[in-house]
């Protein structure tokens, strides 16, 4: 890297932060990395029309193996197996006892499960969900968290598989068009082809645009086979 681009990064070092991105129920994390075990952690936001959630069960992507349920004070777990391969698991249930459902919809909950990631970089996963709530008189109601992009309905969780890659610069070869940059590089300080750069982050933006003889990446992303350099 020339030592204006080397001067450049230790500025945007300083202002580098990773941002998360916000829904009614969603993986707290924006990423994973292919072929790895991680923790797979949903943020339930609220309940249903005031009522408390009382139930959340997740279908397990298919790739995704090694899948155990973490201990939760929300309650017990039950799994659902594949019929054909039984140590599969296709569904994690968390449910409250009777006893401590909640008379309104006033906590936030997060549940939790370890998993190996499919070895699919540059690719996305989602997480079909299931909600069942329960009002002060007993009564349930449900909301399924199922919609897929461009389908209709309340959106499924997801999360951005990147590569394996360690702090400091890594250099990959994109495997396919990605026109969201966002999608895959929340977690990165800085992403760079040739002379051009992405970040996701404001203010290294603000550093990108007044650095002589760097441009930002243009708005369709990066290319199949194109040759990246990003900094994590």
């Amino acid at each position: 890297m020339k030592n204006t681009l080397i001067t450049f990064m230790i500025l945007a070092g300083t202002l580098a932060t990773s941002a998360a991105a916000e829904a009614h129920i969603a993986a707290v994390s924006p990423t994973a990395v292919a072929g790895m075990t991680s923790i797979v952690e949903l943020g339930v936001g609220h309940g249903c029309d005031g009522s408390d959630t009382y139930a959340i069960t997740v279908e397990i992507p298919k790739g995704m193996t090694s899948v155990r349920p973490m201990w939760s004070d929300f309650g017990k777990t039950s799994i659902t197996y594949d019929k054909e391969e039984p140590t599969l698991v296709t569904s994690v249930t968390w449910q409250k006892a009777d006893t401590d459902a909640l008379p309104g919809d006033t906590n936030y909950y997060t549940l939790a499960f370890r998993a190996k990631m499919p070895n699919a970089p540059f690719t996305s996963i989602y997480y079909k969900i299931h909600q069942v709530c329960r009002a002060a008189d007993a009564t349930l109601s449900y909301t399924d968290w199922v919609a897929l992009p461009g389908e209709m309905g309340e959106p499924a969780a997801a999360q951005a598989i990147v590569p394996a890659h360690l702090p400091g610069w890594n250099k990959f070869t994109v495997p396919v068009d990605i026109a969201d940059l966002s999608v895959f590089f929340k977690d990165a300080l800085i992403v760079w082809r040739g002379t051009s750069a992405y970040s996701f982050n404001d203010n290294t933006v603000e550093l990108i645009n007044a650095t002589e003889g760097v441009t930002t990446l243009p708005g369709d992303g990066v290319k199949a086979n194109d040759e990246i350099w990003v900094r994590y």
